[in-house]
Formats: structure tokens, C-alpha cells, sequence
């Protein structure tokens, strides 16, 4: 895990080219998506660079990731884990059942902020 605000580049560059194998895009067609050179994404994945804010964007948004999974590693906050496992289960959900399992956690949500809300 990081400390203050460093990122840990190489579990960044892992991750980032996990989950653009795991979507099957090759590095010069994220290049592409994200308009930067397919060295520089191969710089990332190295961590011999990292990127600027927009660049990271960009890159969470065509491989439909959340920020926070690609820098787990760099937050100081530890359910990140939990997090990305839950989120990869309801992208797997169909769009009926992911609706009926939003319905469900948010009535949860509510009743336990209405429960501390009575203490």
C-alpha cells in the first residue's frame, strides 16, 4: 500500500495491463482511444511514466474501469478489494437482475441510515 499521495507506479502499470488484456485491447488500439502514443501506454505499464489526470481518465472510461481498482495499491482506504470483486460480480449481471440487485442494496442503504439516524 502507498503512503500519502505517491502512486506506486508498478502496481498501477500491472494493473492497467491486466485489465486491458482481461478486455482484449491491445496497446496500440488504447493508444488510440485514449490519443496518446502506444509507447507511452507501454511506459505506464512499465511505470517507467505515469499518466496525467486526463490521460487516466481517458484509459478508466474505454476500459470501463474505476479509477480506484487501478490505484488500490496507492489508496490508503483498504475495502478497495471488496469493492472490485463486487463490481466485476454486477457487471457479469444481466440488466433485470443488476436492476432488482440495485433495488435491493439501496433499500438496505436506506434502512441502515434511517436505523443510525434513531440512535
Amino acid at each position: 500500500m502507498g503512503t500519502g499521495a505517491d502512486m506506486n507506479r508498478v502496481a498501477f502499470g500491472r494493473r492497467l495491463n491486466a485489465i486491458r488484456r482481461e478486455r482484449q485491447v491491445s496497446s496500440e488500439k488504447l493508444s488510440e482511444l485514449c490519443g496518446i502514443n502506444a509507447v507511452f501506454v507501454r511506459q505506464i505499464e512499465s511505470a517507467s511514466r505515469r499518466p496525467s489526470l486526463p490521460v487516466f481518465v481517458r484509459m478508466c472510461n474505454e476500459l470501463r474501469v474505476l479509477p480506484n481498482f487501478l490505484l488500490q495499491d496507492s489508496l490508503l482506504w483498504e475495502g478497495e478489494d471488496e469493492i472490485a470483486a463486487l463490481e466485476k460480480k454486477l457487471r457479469a449481471l444481466s440488466p433485470r437482475d443488476f436492476s432488482a440487485v440495485m433495488g435491493t442494496i439501496n433499500t438496505l442503504i436506506d434502512k441502515l441510515s434511517f436505523m443510525e439516524e434513531q440512535e
